[in-house]
């Protein structure tokens, strides 16, 4: 392609002008406008026409202008990004070519990004997200989805930002871009990435999604807030649903035909716009509350269906682990199951509902040291024995807290103290009286001398909390605000 004076060789005065239009890609490139060439125009105009040396000075001019066409040729291919790199598209197509101008000159905003296990997500202001990978880039948009085979306007753009965060300042050298999106000579961006993503978002003012933050991944948070619109706990939610983030998915492909549920899972995965709704909506702190007191709900509930259990032999209707028996062994289980699964959620779920926890841990204390009986004790069938079992081995008191008589493995579970151990005394304060009380007891039972002395020590931690003056309590839940501490409203 020849630059636009080169339109005007081996013009004569007589001759018309022709009426070629500027190409467009020397208007892109910033070639002189039309008034210039006027007035080049006007200059030859007063020029000798019968000189004698014109023949050679016209040799001369086509050897220069012959130069200066290659030159602009090579000029009018080649954009300086908004980043400060210039870059060659020759190698595009027009249609390639169109979208790298609008998106090398044009300007996005990134409302969030982070890394996924399959690369990098990034969430754009105008709905579309770009996902860079290993081994291609993809896009969300209309443009990017009618032609899969190169970039869109949009991964242009990306690629050319995050370039210009790990090269120098001085950017002289030009590099070829191709029709995937990527630059020639250049490393491979998600090589520079690994291990930068925070720092990139930092500098360029882009908010950066932690998956594993809270102690939980983005799986596991949308599975938290499905169950929290229902009686299940996380745990027990369908394994259908509960899917990673490993291959990015269109909003057209989170559709279930027949399920919304996981329709709105898969969306809440995949669409971060549905996931911050849901997140609002249900914040962290809110999730936490609910959580335990499920697990508070569920403990109770079990405790209630062995004790009808014993004493009438009737099996729950609705019980609360499906498929897991009533029996004494099961019942004990399941009680350890859920403290365990409490201790495991305090950690995950820090600072969010570390009250509730101590009210649904204390509160299953307290069930289990007052049932420290032979539970088939004056039952309407009388039954003697489950399975040929004595007293001790259907007492649950006996068989998670144990006696004096009880050996060291069984000493060394601890039945809660654990758990509570987890807890900061800001919240254990308020059990204290109720820790006491349960000392009381146990001291009576003749509970292990460990367990006496490891409960024994909570309480004066607790106790000492509150002398000193760290009795407030946390920000209610779902406040957003997870830093310090504010009495609660009575």
């Amino acid at each position: 392609m020849s630059a636009p004076t080169g339109q005007f060789h081996r013009l004569s005065i007589g001759q018309n002008m022709p009426e070629t239009a500027l190409p467009a890609r020397a208007a892109r490139a910033g070639r002189s406008d039309p008034s210039d060439e006027d007035s080049d125009r006007g200059e030859d105009d007063s020029s000798s026409v019968g000189s004698s040396s014109g023949e050679e000075e016209d040799e001369d001019d086509d050897d220069e202008e012959s130069s200066h066409d290659e030159q602009s040729e090579s000029n009018s291919a080649s954009v300086l990004a908004t980043s400060g790199i210039t870059y060659d598209l020759s190698q595009l197509d027009s249609e390639s070519e169109a979208r790298a101008f609008v998106g090398l000159t044009g300007r996005f905003d990134v409302v969030n990004c982070r890394s996924t296990p399959a690369g990098y997500d990034f969430q754009l202001s105008d709905r579309p997200q770009v996902h860079i990978g290993p081994d291609s880039s993809t896009c969300t948009c209309a443009a990017f989805q009618d032609q899969p085979d190169g970039a869109c306007q949009h991964i242009f753009w990306l690629v050319d930002q995050l370039h210009g965060c790990f090269l120098p300042a001085s950017r002289s050298t030009e590099v070829t871009l191709t029709p995937n999106g990527r630059p020639d000579r250049l490393p491979r961006i998600e090589d520079l990435l690994k291990g930068n993503l925070l720092s990139v978002a930092t500098r360029l003012k882009w908010q950066y999604l932690q998956d594993e933050e809270d102690g939980m991944t983005r799986t596991e948070k949308v599975r938290d807030i499905f169950s929290a619109f229902n009686r299940t706990l996380p745990e027990d939610t369908r394994r259908d649903l509960t899917e990673t983030t490993e291959q990015a998915r269109t909003p057209e492909e989170c559709v279930v035909q027949g399920d919304f549920e996981a329709t709105m899972f898969r969306l809440a995965i995949h669409d971060d716009g549905v996931f911050n709704s849901l997140c609002k909506a249900m914040p962290s702190g809110a999730c936490a509350a609910i959580y335990f007191d499920k697990v508070q709900e569920q403990s109770r509930r079990l405790l209630s269906d062995f004790d009808r259990y014993c004493a009438t032999g009737e099996f729950p209707a609705n019980p609360v682990s499906p498929g897991l028996g009533i029996e004494v062994n099961d019942v004990v289980a399941q009680l350890q199951r859920f403290v365990s699964r409490i201790e495991v959620n305090i950690a995950a779920r820090a600072p969010h509902g570390s009250e509730r926890a101590v009210e649904a841990l204390v509160s299953l204390l307290e069930s289990v040291v007052a049932r420290n009986n032979d539970p088939l004790e004056g039952n309407a069938l009388g039954r003697q024995t489950f399975h040929g079992e004595d007293e001790d081995q259907r007492n649950l008191y006996h068989l998670l807290i144990g006696s004096v008589e009880t050996d060291s493995e069984t000493d060394a579970r601890h039945f809660v103290l654990h758990a509570l151990d987890a807890l900061p005394p800001v919240d254990l304060h308020q059990s204290a009286n109720r820790l006491r009380d349960i000392l009381r007891k146990i001291e009576v039972n003749r509970a292990p001398k460990p367990y006496l002395l490891h409960l024994g020590s909570l309480i004066r931690t607790a106790e000492s909390a509150a002398a000193m003056g760290f009795g407030q309590k946390r920000p209610a839940a779902g406040n957003g605000n997870s830093g310090g501490y504010s009495k609660r409203t009575r």
